[in-house]
């Protein structure tokens, strides 16, 4: 089974959508800020959460969520601004600005000496998405290209990316 969480008017083909808005394409309305979602344990193959993140009040409660929901190996696609790019702001209803670093935080790794996140995920890819401007677009990926954390860090307002992308894997023991 393939869920689109946060699907809006736009619903992955041959997906179950879910959305809160009324006006959406989501086949089960229900609020995204309040848990367990309408699904099932372990019913979804794959899960797609498209510009959702940055919306919802409690991130790693959402994220525990996708991972309830996921089947073991489970495919999660997430895509959201980065915090570089103008639109991560201009959005009064984004709660979340997320960089390459978020993910670990699903993953379980930065807190092999203290207690981490009741749920486990692979991260399979990582990607920048920069816009449309031929030089300053290509100077800003080639910095990437070379350290995602040293662009972040001091050149990511200068050549910001638009979108972060993310493919998790489920990880159930």
């Amino acid at each position: 089974m393939v869920i689109d969480i946060g699907c809006g008017r736009y619903k992955k083909p041959g997906s179950i959508g879910l959305d809160q808005t009324l006006n959406s394409k989501a086949d089960i309305v229900c609020d995204l800020n309040h848990f367990p979602w309408p699904l099932g344990d372990n019913v979804a193959s794959e899960i797609h959460l498209s510009h959702i993140l940055e919306h919802l009040q409690d991130l790693m409660k959402a994220m525990a969520e996708v991972h309830r929901i996921g089947r073991p190996g489970a495919k999660v696609f997430v895509v959201t601004p980065h915090f570089s790019s103008h639109n991560s702001y201009t959005d009064p209803t984004h709660r979340y600005h997320l960089a390459w670093g978020s993910f670990d935080h699903f993953t379980g790794e930065p807190f092999e000496r203290h207690a981490g996140p009741p749920f486990r995920f692979r991260i399979l890819e990582r990607r920048l998405f920069f816009g449309g401007n031929v030089l300053l677009d290509n100077l800003g990926r080639l910095i990437a290209g070379l350290s995602v954390r040293w662009y972040e860090r001091h050149v990511a307002w200068i050549f910001p990316a638009i979108e972060i992308s993310c493919t998790l894997e489920v990880v159930k023991d």
